[in-house]
């Protein structure tokens, strides 16, 4: 794991507790026991705070509106890798459509998929969190941004340029002059039951009638087509009652309390700022006064001989002027002299590393 910082631990705190119960809840709907879901959650969520601390980007291309799509896929793609090494841990109707191969049961012609990311990033996130996964308004108001008052305006906004995304789309790829009409009517009032002429021409056409279904009846087909045509496995009302079940977690995952319980220890371990000069100078000074401590005890016992032999262990320079050194030993002599003649005056010592007056 890399090195975490102090600033990447709230927004991944925020992360965690937004996610954690639609994650738990599809771990849940791949794994066979609540333990295995429980570690493919912590594997899912790890490698999202690896992404954070890498500076990677937190969505795929598939789906780069919205991060829960993302974090749901890879709990597939963590479930899959199961299969190979302990199958029985996955459910027994996820195991079954892995060992299918996998297949994104496409029941519709995945037309309202391809409008929906058609939308801005702003309106794919609106919806799949307010009509896919049902999510609370305050909890949709935090995850994208709006005021918990502007979310019910902001998402019949978005319900309408889905609406018109999927009539575009279906506008694009047609030729002929009825479907193109009737759709073009049905696009004005979708709301409205549709005129005999109208519905007629739906009884006898079901590609406009496919288009009729997924504008006039657009939460339901969203709810049933989009999460399959993103994920591919996908158990829809089970999952939405787990997830209503998992309450938002208190505490933080263990593997952040960890790195979070290392930040502070690396914190309290950081040595204090010492100058580098100051470093060198001490460092030169301490071998100084070992280099002394070892003549002091090869010599007889005495104050005046020790002060003696400490004064020429004053540090200087390799460039010291040799007038400034004859003077210091003549200082030096004039002290010994001085020293000898009044046996009962005892000198202080120098302390290493001082600099007298004298000295250059």
């Amino acid at each position: 794991m890399l090195a975490i910082r102090k600033g990447e631990v709230e927004p991944f705190r925020q992360l965690y507790r937004r996610h954690y119960a639609a994650v738990q809840a599809y771990a849940f709907q791949c794994m066979a026991g609540p333990l295995h879901a429980q570690e493919v959650t912590a594997h899912v969520f790890a490698g999202l705070l690896q992404q954070i601390l890498a500076g990677e980007s937190l969505v795929e291309r598939r789906h780069p509106g919205c991060l829960r799509p993302h974090l749901l896929g890879n709990v597939r793609t963590t479930a899959i890798t199961s299969w190979h090494q302990e199958p029985e841990t996955l459910s027994p109707d996820f195991r079954d459509w892995v060992a299918a191969g996998s297949r994104w049961p496409w029941g519709e012609d995945g037309q309202l998929a391809l409008a929906f990311e058609r939308l801005p990033l702003s309106a794919q996130r609106l919806l799949w969190h307010s009509v896919v996964d049902r999510d609370a308004p305050a909890l949709t108001a935090r995850i994208t941004g709006l005021a918990p008052h502007a979310v019910p305006d902001a998402c019949d906004q978005a319900r309408s340029a889905l609406r018109q995304a999927r009539t575009d789309l279906y506008l694009e790829r047609l030729d002929l002059q009825d479907c193109r009409e009737a759709i073009r009517r049905l696009a004005q009032r979708p709301e409205a039951p549709p005129e005999k002429e109208l519905a007629a021409h739906l009884r006898a056409c079901s590609a406009c009638m496919s288009v009729y279904k997924d504008v006039t009846r657009l939460d339901k087909q969203l709810e049933a087509q989009l999460p399959v045509g993103l994920l591919g496995w996908w158990t829809g009302e089970p999952y939405l009652r787990a997830k209503a079940a998992i309450p938002v977690p208190l505490n933080e995952p263990a593997f952040l309390a960890r790195l979070v319980e290392r930040l502070r220890s690396d914190t309290r371990a950081e040595p204090s700022y010492r100058p580098r000069a100051r470093v060198t100078t001490d460092a030169t000074s301490n071998t100084a006064n070992t280099a002394n401590a070892a003549n002091v005890a090869n010599t007889a016992p005495g104050r005046h001989r020790r002060a003696r032999r400490e004064l020429p262990s004053r540090h200087s320079g390799a460039t010291v002027a040799i007038g400034g050194f004859l003077a210091g030993v003549g200082v030096g002599v004039l002290l010994l002299t001085a020293c000898q003649e009044q046996p009962g005056q005892q000198r202080p010592p120098v302390p290493a590393g001082v600099t007298s007056v004298d000295s250059p």
